[in-house]
């Protein structure tokens, strides 16, 4: 640790970490999750995390300014995030989030520094899946155009439409769950080059080929078995379900 960040954060130097600090700050409020420090041997004090069943924070500390940055995130979708120069209140908000079904306008009326994300509510009401539908409609022009097409066929066919998706690089994707890690057990779509669209399986490969409309089909053809609509949560609490 530097002697400049030792003069902005001496409670970690005294601690040995941002990690050890927190998890004292922790206890004093009789908080039982367990913290763990991230990257500890790349960037010392940087960051940690504190995790409690689908709800974890993550810690980070500013490098020019004594300032806690940390985020809140719930079945693998960040809903807030906050800063404050206070270890103590720093504990306190993630003893709130990590140890409550407290939502993020909870939150953030209790701790006038945490800001919940701009579509945080979506994710509270269950109305994430079309949400993201709505959302690539009206712009996917404007971001992917070459994906236009594809988009549009798929939002279609219900077996799609009830599923979440969402764009890694030039691919179209369709995930059974609505949180990050997303499932990658259903077929996606890419563009090629000269035009139209590929269909690739989970392994990586090519199940044909065609316009948007034979594409979109091709996926629903290939869906895996039982595949229902997207559920709340990650892909790892999906397959432990």
């Amino acid at each position: 640790m530097s002697d400049y960040a030792r003069h902005l954060y001496p409670d970690l130097a005294a601690a040995s970490g941002l990690g050890a600090a927190l998890q004292a700050e922790l206890q004093a409020i009789g908080s039982g999750p367990r913290v763990s420090e991230l990257d500890k041997a790349v960037n010392l004090v940087v960051n940690a995390r504190v995790e409690s069943g689908s709800r974890f924070s993550q810690v980070y500390i500013a490098a020019k300014e004594r300032l806690f940055l940390f985020d809140c995130w719930s079945r693998g979708v960040s809903l807030a995030h906050g800063a404050t120069p206070s270890l103590t209140y720093l504990a306190r908000v993630i003893n709130r989030w990590v140890g409550s079904r407290c939502t993020p306008a909870d939150l953030a009326a209790e701790f006038g520094f945490v800001t919940p994300e701009p579509r945080a509510g979506v994710y509270e009401r269950g109305e994430e899946v079309e949400d993201r539908w709505q959302g690539y409609l009206s712009g996917i022009g404007e971001r992917f155009r070459e994906l236009t097409e594809i988009v549009q066929a798929a939002a279609k066919r219900p077996e799609l439409r009830q599923l979440f998706p969402y764009t890694s690089l030039n691919m179209f994707c369709f995930s059974r769950c609505t949180g990050y890690p997303f499932t990658r057990d259903t077929p996606h779509v890419r563009q090629l080059p000269g035009g139209g669209y590929e269909v690739v399986g989970p392994d990586g490969r090519v199940l044909g080929r065609g316009n948007g409309e034979a594409a979109a089909d091709l996926v629903v053809r290939r869906l895996p078995a039982r595949c229902g609509p997207a559920v709340a949560g990650t892909a790892e609490e999906l397959d432990q379900a």
